[in-house]
């Protein structure tokens, strides 16, 4: 008798332990209020895309011109030369790739990126300049650690001055992380052709 009391003391407490775990899982999950379908200005992301839309679709986006710029340490697969090099998405579908050194391309590339792709990157940013809260936390560069940084430039659409973020490769922003994924996914699909110098 006193066994099975044992037991069954000992399976509700162990209900009420799991019971408790799974309240303190809840009341610590983190969530974000990203809508699951783009809206407002980046709603032509859901519809097909007419080539009268374009123009104005192009004028509505907040960046001009979006700059992700990467430095690092000399590699001994690309000859002992530091990293040195800017890509750069326009918003009328210009791309450039200046590689100054270290890279497999040295040298200056032109190229296109589709509306949607850079309408994406435009969308991306302003997600997670939310999700961060200020500007001022996205990004995060380590002043003692190993030289490989990125920097990310977005020029505005209008007057407003240019918006600068470094991020270091190692220990720096998961955000700035994410942002450098997506664009390093679009600058890979690019068929970039050099230009002669």
């Amino acid at each position: 008798m006193r066994c099975g009391i044992k037991q069954a003391s000992m399976c509700v407490l162990i209900v009420i332990g799991v019971s408790l775990l799974q309240g303190a899982e809840e009341s610590t999950s983190v969530k974000s209020d990203w809508a699951a379908q783009p809206q407002g200005k980046y709603e032509f992301l859901q519809a097909p895309l007419t080539e009268e839309k374009e123009a104005a679709i192009r004028q509505s986006l907040p960046f001009r011109r979006i700059k992700l710029q990467r430095f690092g340490s000399s590699d001994v697969l690309s000859g002992g030369r530091a990293l040195n090099e800017y890509v750069e998405f326009h918003v009328d579908g210009k791309a450039l790739l200046h590689a100054i050194s270290g890279s497999k391309k040295d040298g200056v590339y032109t190229g296109t990126i589709d509306l949607r792709d850079y309408a994406r990157l435009c969308l991306l940013y302003e997600a997670l300049i939310q999700e961060a809260g200020t500007p001022e936390k996205f990004g995060h560069e380590i002043p003692s650690s190993h030289p490989v940084i990125a920097e990310l430039t977005l020029t505005f659409n209008g007057t407003k001055p240019n918006r600068v973020h470094r991020n270091d490769a190692n220990f720096g922003d998961f955000k700035f992380w994410v942002f450098e994924n997506v664009f390093e996914n679009i600058e890979s699909g690019v068929k970039w052709e050099q230009v002669e110098e």
